[in-house]
C-alpha cells in the first residue's frame, strides 16, 4: 500500500484577502504560521516516510513545520508547484471568475495569458505520481501544495474531471489522505485540520 497525505500550506495575506496567488511566492502570515505549527503538532505521531513540498515558501515553510516533528528532510520539486496563471496572478479572485465566465472554454481549458491550463496542471501531478508509485510502494508520503494544484491531483486520483474537481475545498493547513491499494486509490479523510476529529485506527485514518 502505498498512502498519499496531502496537506495546503497555511494561510498567507492573498489567502486572507482573497487574491490570486498562483507561482508568486508569498510567505504564511503569522496566522499561517500558526495553523502549521497546529497541523504539525496534530500530524506528529501520524507515520511519515517522506515529505514532499513545492519550491514556493509557503508550502516548504509548512512542509519544513510538519518535518521538524519527524526528522525528515523535505524534498523540494515544482511538479506540485500551484497553478501558474499568469498575468492573473496577484489580482483578485472576482477577476478571474469574470474571465472564465467570458471565455467560450470550460475551466479545464481556460489559460491566462503567459500561464498554464488545469489540464496542464493535471499533468504535472500525473507525472509526480507516477515518481511516487514507482519508488514509494508500501510507505507513508507527506505533500505540501497548493489548492488548485491539489484538485487537479484529486481529479486523477478519484477520475473525475477537473470541473467537478474544482469544487473540492481545501483549507489552509488542512491534511486529505488517500490510500493505493490494488490499483485503485481510496479516499481516507478529506479537508481534515488540527482542529478536526480524526484519529488513526489500525494505521487507518478515519473520522470519530
Amino acid at each position: 500500500m502505498l498512502r498519499l497525505v496531502l496537506v495546503r500550506h497555511g494561510q498567507t495575506d492573498a489567502n486572507l484577502n482573497h487574491f490570486l496567488q498562483g507561482q508568486s511566492d508569498g510567505e504564511l502570515n503569522a496566522t499561517g504560521l500558526q495553523q502549521a505549527e497546529e497541523l504539525a503538532k496534530h500530524l506528529k505521531d501520524f507515520p511519515i516516510d517522506q515529505i514532499f513540498s513545492s519550491n514556493m515558501r509557503r508550502a516548504q515553510d509548512t512542509a519544513a513545520t510538519i518535518a521538524r516533528y519527524h526528522s525528515l528532510t523535505v524534498k523540494t520539486t515544482p511538479l506540485v508547484g500551484e497553478w501558474h496563471c499568469g498575468v492573473l496572478d496577484g489580482l483578485p479572485a472576482e477577476v478571474f471568475r469574470k474571465k472564465l465566465q467570458e471565455s467560450v472554454v470550460p475551466l479545464s481549458l481556460f489559460r491566462p495569458e503567459g500561464g498554464e491550463n488545469l489540464l496542464e496542471v493535471r499533468q504535472r501531478a500525473a507525472d509526480f505520481l507516477s515518481e511516487l508509485t514507482a519508488n514509494y510502494k508500501g510507505q507513508t508520503v507527506l505533500v505540501c501544495s497548493h489548492g488548485d494544484f491539489m484538485r487537479a491531483l484529486m481529479s486523477l486520483l478519484l477520475q473525475i474531471d477537473i470541473e467537478e474537481a474544482s469544487g473540492i475545498y481545501f483549507d489552509n493547513a488542512s491534511y486529505t489522505i488517500l490510500d493505493l491499494e490494488e490499483g485503485r486509490w481510496n479516499l481516507v479523510a478529506l479537508n481534515q485540520t488540527s482542529g478536526s476529529n480524526g484519529l488513526l485506527v489500525s494505521g487507518r485514518a478515519v473520522k470519530k
